[in-house]
C-alpha cells in the first residue's frame, strides 16, 4: 500500500493546475489504453498502442462514453467495425436537433475523440481501407444524414 501511495503521488503531480475535466479526459484515455494493453504492462507495448492502429478484434472504445473539455458528456450512439460515433449531450438547448454535435473515434486513433466533420474524418482515414468508400459516401450525403426508419447515421452502415 505504501508503494501505491508513492506511485499515486507521482501520477497526480502531472495533474497540478489542470482543470478537472482535462484530468477526467486523461484518466478515460488511460482506462482505454489499459483495456488494450498486455499483462503485465510493458512501456514499449503501451507506446505502440498509443501510436498505432488497434487490433480489429477489439472494440474501439469499450466504455462507450466520454467527457468533452467543456464539461458536456458524449453519449455513444452507434458503431461499425472502424468507427464509434458519439452525440454531445448539451446542457443548454438539449432537445434542439438542429444543434446536434457529433464526435467520433476510429480504430486508427482509439484514444482521440474528434468532432465529426468531413475534413476531420477524411484526414483521419487518409490512405486507409475505408477512404474510398467514405469519399464516395460524402459525395452523395452529409455526415449527419440518418436513416428515416432506424434513425441511425448512414455513415455507420457497414456496406457504405
Amino acid at each position: 500500500m505504501k508503494n501505491d501511495k508513492k506511485i499515486l503521488h507521482e501520477i497526480v503531480k502531472h495533474f497540478d493546475e489542470m482543470n478537472k475535466i482535462e484530468a477526467y479526459d486523461i484518466i478515460h484515455k488511460l482506462e482505454t489504453l489499459l483495456f488494450y494493453a498486455d499483462n503485465p504492462l510493458n512501456l514499449d507495448n503501451l507506446i505502440h498502442i498509443i501510436n498505432s492502429d488497434i487490433d480489429s478484434d477489439h472494440e474501439i472504445d469499450p466504455f462507450h462514453f466520454t467527457i468533452l473539455p467543456n464539461g458536456n458528456f458524449c453519449e455513444f450512439i452507434g458503431h461499425n467495425n472502424w468507427i464509434h460515433i458519439y452525440k454531445e449531450n448539451k446542457k443548454i438547448m438539449p432537445e434542439w436537433l438542429l444543434f446536434d454535435t457529433y464526435y467520433y473515434k476510429t480504430k486508427y486513433a482509439p484514444l482521440e475523440l474528434r468532432k465529426l466533420t468531413r475534413k476531420n474524418l477524411l484526414t483521419d482515414i487518409k490512405d486507409k481501407p475505408e477512404e474510398r468508400k467514405v469519399r464516395t459516401f460524402l459525395k452523395k450525403k452529409r455526415l449527419s444524414k440518418k436513416d428515416i426508419i432506424t434513425n441511425k447515421l448512414l455513415i455507420l452502415d457497414d456496406q457504405l
